[in-house]
Parts: C-alpha cells; structure tokens; sequence
C-alpha cells in the first residue's frame, strides 16, 4: 500500500510530500522545502521511525520554496535527484530567487535526471505518469499515481485556485490550458495534493474553481 504524507515547510507555507510503500518502505520525496534545523529534524525523525529507504527525489519545479530542502534531503538519503529541464534557470539563479523572496540563500544541487525525459515512473507497482503542465512556470509538473488515483500538482492547480503566472515566463492561458487538458480530463474522484494549501478533488475543482469555469 502506498501511503502519501506531507509537510507544511518554510515561510511559504508549502507542501512536501513523502510518499512510501508500507511494506518495502521505498519512498520518494516531492518538492522538499525544509529550511531550517527543526525542518529538518523533523523530516529526518518521520523517515527513520518509519524505516523509510528514500530511491528518489523529485521536484514538480523550481521556484525557491520548493527546492529549499534539496541540498539536505541528496546528502542525507539519495543521489536520484529528477527535475524538469525547463525550469533549470530557476535552479541556477537560486541566488537571485533568494534575494527576491527575502530569505537566505538556498545551496542546490545538480539534477542526476531530466523529469520530462520520462513520462512514467515507478515506486513498487504504483505507476505514476509524468505530465508537463507549464504555465506556473516553463518546467511546471504533475505526478499522477494512477493506482492511488491522486494527483501531485506542485502549483499548477490548487483548492479552488490557480498558480501564479506573475513569475519568470509564467503564462495564464498556458496554464488554463494545462490544468484542463491535463488534470480537468481526469476523473472526478482523483485526490489534488497540491504545493499550498489543503487537499481537492478534480469533480470539485471542476464545479467550483472561477478560474476555470
């Protein structure tokens, strides 16, 4: 059984998601945003009690909030690092998004894979399907766990909302585009796990999101 727990981290208030096979313990981790030694710790601390054996590390894309804990998380668990290749300047200019959010600079470390190099991916026998969705940012990412039926939508897609498209080379009506062709078309009852925010429902984000309406 797959089990699928989050993290609220840094000031952003964002949505890391460790998800792991009860009985291998295989595990990834998505968008690790822990900032801090108590972040820290307190990630560390969950995957020990749980015997967890972290094989990935995944980002659905690069604004600073989501990959503030990717240092950490490479030297303590692993080196399968994935991460969409559009988003890499956002990666390299960590600096730059650092000083824009007012935070401390982030240290980040070279992707090992190119995320959109595959469209599916495997942790035990759950087959998650990898989809571009680019309008947050060029790189943007979901993560759809096809036997689990949820969706892991970085922010592209939150509760009765959308990212934001006021970022470098973000892109509204891209964005629109994505979450209906790619999310919109799924069935209703797949769980949205959003990067911010609670928990939605693709039937309830089709009935009540004005933005896509």
């Amino acid at each position: 059984m797959i089990v699928f727990n989050h993290f609220v981290f840094n000031s952003f208030q964002e949505n890391t998601y460790l998800v792991f096979n009860e009985n291998s313990k295989e595990g990834w981790l998505i968008d690790p945003g822990n900032c801090n030694e108590f972040e820290n710790n307190l990630l560390m601390d969950f995957i020990n009690e749980k015997q967890i054996k972290i094989s990935k590390v995944l980002n659905t894309h690069g604004h600073i909030d989501h990959i503030l804990g990717l240092d950490f998380v490479i030297k303590n668990f692993t080196s399968e690092f994935y991460f969409p290749s559009h988003d890499l300047p956002l990666l390299k200019n960590v600096n730059k998004q650092a000083e824009t959010a007012g935070i401390e600079t982030a240290r980040v470390p070279n992707p090992k894979f190119n995320l959109h190099d595959y469209s599916l991916l495997n942790i035990d026998k759950e087959i998650v399907r990898i989809l571009p969705t680019s309008g947050h940012s060029p790189g943007g990412t979901i993560l759809i766990f096809e036997n689990s039926r949820k969706v892991v939508t970085g922010d592209t897609l939150f509760y009765e909302s959308i990212g934001r498209t006021d970022l470098w080379n973000g892109n509204y009506d891209t964005l629109i585009k994505s979450i209906q062709e790619k999310i919109l078309t799924l069935p209703d009852d797949y769980e949205i796990l959003p990067g911010h925010g609670e928990l939605s429902t693709v039937g309830h984000e089709k009935r009540h999101n004005s933005f896509l309406s």
